[in-house]
């Protein structure tokens, strides 16, 4: 009678420990999304890792945090992700700059790096201050923009114009459904893919004080699309 009474308990307790892990925050670990990331930081960055690591585990994700080798310049923190985790990474992003209101550059690599797996890179973001400090208050921002219509999906054209941007070394890349934005310097450029009977309208703008890196940066989007 001891004995089924301690099986009885025993069942009663596993029962209780899996409806704990049934919670709504918790992420999709479907074989198609990321469930583990390693954060690198910065030294001085350390705070923002561990809020970070303590944000994503709370939602689910797998992490680890480690101290990166100083780097000999400032850049903008970023992530690697494959490429089959690009809706994913999407998500990621969001988790990031809703904990530390800044967007991660996203690069998305197609053969290298295993699926459901990201590096999170926070690197010293001293030299953002020091560039905001000499940027004008106040101009008129220079707008160039480009239409076409593609034969291909909305969607196909979103993804590329993720690749675009990235390739031409734009930061903070997001997509948004169908819309596509990203910085460059100081300027801010748009892909915007609209379906339009059998075929995709994309709709692209660059905006910034530069009319002669606006232009160039439009064209060469324009080019790419």
């Amino acid at each position: 009678m001891t004995f089924k009474f301690r099986v009885l308990l025993l069942l009663i307790s596993l029962l209780q420990g899996c409806s704990s892990t049934g919670s709504d925050n918790k992420i999709d670990t479907s074989i198609d999304n990321i469930i583990k990331v390693s954060i690198f930081y910065h030294p001085s960055r350390k705070a923002d890792a561990i809020a970070l690591q303590d944000t994503l585990i709370s939602k689910g994700y797998l992490v680890s945090v480690r101290k990166n080798k100083p780097l000999l310049t400032n850049h903008a923190s970023y992530m690697y992700v494959a490429k089959e985790d690009h809706k994913s990474a999407v998500i990621l992003n969001a988790i990031v700059h809703e904990t530390l209101k800044h967007h991660l550059n996203t690069n998305f690599f197609k053969e290298q790096g295993r699926s459901g797996t990201a590096k999170v890179i926070l690197t010293n973001t001293a030299s953002t201050s020091i560039q905001n400090e000499d940027r004008p208050h106040i101009y008129i921002p220079q707008l160039w923009s480009h239409h076409k219509q593609l034969d291909i999906s909305s969607e196909q054209c979103a993804t590329n114009g993720v690749d675009i941007l990235n390739s031409l070394g734009f930061s903070s890349v997001v997509q948004n459904g169908n819309y596509v934005y990203g910085n460059f310097n100081y300027n801010r450029a748009t892909i915007k893919c609209v379906n339009v009977a059998d075929r995709t309208f994309v709709y692209t703008a660059v905006a910034g004080k530069d009319v002669t890196q606006v232009e160039q940066l439009r064209n060469q989007i324009a080019w790419k699309l």
